[in-house]
């Protein structure tokens, strides 16, 4: 029998050089995986590779993400929205890479954020791994999700997605559901770093031989549950902007949900976004982004 794998999801920025040497590239599109396996732990690197250029490449990868590995080396515009993103979405925990007479000003940069904790790292790849290790992820999400992010068909195996179980534990021979089609599907098989298991706990990066669905009706930020879901097309809450904007917008304005692994483009009017499509709720609060703002990550509605 398989034993259960412990798993940590990690965003990385801008650090090529430092996973390339500790993880094995995986899944490859506008976000890279990367993956490594130190006895019973998995690691999973996720890269944002279409950032600066989409948005979404960026938001989609942080989302899933339990902590954040981020180079400091380069103190540029694009630095500093990868820092508001991951302070928008609650990303407390992480590593920042640095030279030693960079230290202090990132010190200052991040000292008003949520990334205040973050430990400056000025050593070599292999003690990176080290300090991963002893990492210990906090989770806050309730209820049982696990999020899709890439699915294909596969001869002799059928529709297989890729994914982050969120929270919970997904099980072989599971019926769930869907979401945005609100279908029953059942897991037919379950992998875990090309091994298969028989479950999946919360926090593992899983692939699923899936029946009762096919790839064309799929798309990214899709979520399976063992309950039905609820869906909202209009949000109201409070807004709040990111201390870093300086050209506030208006009353009502475009505005794109940049969270769960979707860009859903809506209009905010007031303390209310209207979206285009409706979107399935799972927490209490959303980040939004405009490209015309800048960042153009720049703030959350909680509601």
């Amino acid at each position: 029998m398989v034993m259960p794998m412990e798993s940590l999801n990690i965003f990385t920025y801008n650090a090529q050089e430092y996973i390339r040497e500790i993880a094995k590239a995986g899944t490859n599109s506008d976000i890279t995986l990367y993956h490594r396996k130190d006895g019973d732990r998995i690691f999973t690197f996720i890269e944002p590779s279409k950032y600066p250029d989409k948005l979404s490449s960026l938001t989609d990868s942080i989302f899933p993400a339990d902590i954040a590995v981020i180079s400091g080396k380069n103190l540029d515009k694009h630095f500093g929205e990868v820092i508001v993103a991951l302070d928008l979405m609650g990303k407390k925990n992480g590593f920042i890479i640095s030279d030693e007479d960079k230290k202090d000003i990132i010190k200052k940069i991040i000292s008003n954020t949520n990334l205040r904790n973050y430990n400056i790292f000025t050593g070599r790849p292999m003690e990176l791994v080290d300090q991963l290790s002893d990492v210990i992820p906090e989770r806050k999400l309730n209820g049982n999700y696990t999020l899709i992010d890439h699915f294909f068909k596969v001869r002799g195996v059928g529709t297989v997605a890729l994914g982050f179980v969120l929270s919970g534990e997904i099980k072989k021979h599971d019926k769930l559901i869907i979401s945005d089609i609100d279908k029953e599907i059942e897991i037919k098989s379950i992998q875990m770093n090309d091994v298969d298991v028989e479950s999946a706990s919360t926090g593992s990066r899983v692939g699923l031989a899936l029946k009762n669905i096919e790839p064309e009706s799929m798309s990214r930020g899709m979520l399976l549950s063992d309950k039905p879901f609820e869906y909202k097309t209009e949000i109201s809450g409070n807004i709040n902007i990111h201390s870093s904007v300086k050209n506030r917008p208006e009353n009502s304005y475009e505005a794109f949900v940049s969270d769960m692994m979707r860009y859903q483009r809506g209009r905010v009017e007031n303390n209310k976004i209207i979206l285009d499509k409706k979107i399935p709720v799972i927490k209490n609060n959303i980040v939004l982004s405009n490209n015309n703002i800048i960042p153009r990550v720049f703030a959350t509605l909680n509601f």
